[in-house]
């Protein structure tokens, strides 16, 4: 909260993250007071660094942890910035198109049940999804494929593997070209950069990489070796909108094709996600769908999402609007950290 008005911010951290992304208990308090205290280092007569700088400031340039953290300050501080600007955050990033498209998740269905699979993939696409990502993992792979290629000829499928397969099995995956994949997703562990570009040498699938790119240096390093020919971008983990789009840019310099990945954010995390997708690097639909749908209770309005397509916000701030209702109904546990000044 600033004397010009509140800014919201919100942290990609959570009970049950998968590495290298950091849960609840591995942020706060430590890293939060650590990050919120170099904050309050750099204000000048007690006015915040501008939002372009905030993660920068707070030590972007460390741990996944930091830089989730600084993250959510750089949203709050941009958030506070853009409403007494009277400036959308469309605007800000030179978004010029109205609307972007989602895609839909699947994942694996209990007791890897492929009738239930077809049902899940069927609804999807009749509600209108533009993509279907896939999870797969070992020993769920060819089969779920060539059951939803069978019945969905024409869908765009990309098959997530979330880093379950060891490199020896990449000649069993090099048998994924069947099934007109747009992508394969992280099929190895996220530090594993040589096996992911001696995949894609040797598939006509692009392979995509999520877990491993976590920062601006490490998306530099993976597209310069030749790792991925598609990236799923965060910046939730790389910290911040500013960092996403500078990776973005550099994709796009590459011709590495982007989208935007999804955490199990709030209406404002994924307004947010929703806006960076807007930008012209991102040719791909991404994880942009209604967090009411994950959320038992979502503090924070979304955009709103038809057939497929988020109808950009051209309102002041991040373009999600506090629900203070449902905040208060969740019993938030609250601290409060006042500038020293």
């Amino acid at each position: 909260m600033t004397e010009e008005g509140s800014g919201w911010g919100e942290c990609s951290a959570y009970p049950n993250a998968r590495v290298p992304d950091p849960t609840v208990e591995a942020v706060e308090p430590a890293v939060v007071d650590n990050l919120v205290g170099r904050l309050f280092e750099a204000c000048i007569g007690g006015e915040l660094p501008p939002a372009a700088v905030v993660a920068a400031t707070c030590g972007a340039g460390g741990s996944v942890s930091q830089r989730s953290v600084a993250a959510a300050l750089e949203m709050a501080v941009l958030d506070a910035e853009l409403r007494s600007s009277s400036e959308s955050l469309t605007s800000m990033l030179g978004v010029a198109r109205p609307e972007v498209e989602t895609g839909e998740l699947v994942g694996i269905p209990e007791g890897r049940d492929l009738g239930a699979l077809v049902e899940s993939v069927g609804a999807a696409l009749e509600a209108g999804a533009r993509r279907i990502r896939l999870k797969i993992e070992p020993g769920w792979d060819h089969a779920p494929l060539s059951a939803i290629r069978e019945r969905f000829g024409d869908a765009v499928l990309q098959a997530d593997a979330n880093g379950s397969f060891e490199p020896g099995s990449a000649p069993g995956l090099r048998g994924l070209d069947a099934y007109d994949l747009r992508c394969l997703e992280q099929p190895f562990s996220a530090d594993d950069l040589h096996a992911h570009r001696a995949l894609a040498d040797t598939m006509s699938t692009p392979i995509a990489l999520d877990e491993s790119l976590w920062s601006l240096g490490r998306v530099r390093e993976a597209v310069d070796v030749g790792a991925c020919r598609v990236a799923c971008l965060k910046s939730g983990r790389m910290g911040g909108v500013f960092a996403v789009v500078a990776a973005a840019e550099y994709c796009a310099r590459a011709g590495v094709d982007c989208f935007v990945g999804g955490f199990f954010e709030t209406g404002l995390g994924r307004s947010v996600n929703a806006a960076v997708a807007g930008r012209g690097e991102f040719g791909l639909p991404g994880d942009l769908g209604d967090p009411d749908r994950y959320l038992e209770a979502n503090p924070f309005s979304y955009l709103a999402t038809h057939r497929g397509v988020v109808a950009l916000s051209d309102a002041p701030g991040l373009g999600a609007e506090l629900r203070a209702e449902v905040l208060r109904a969740q019993r938030p546990h609250v601290r409060r950290l006042k500038y020293p000044g």
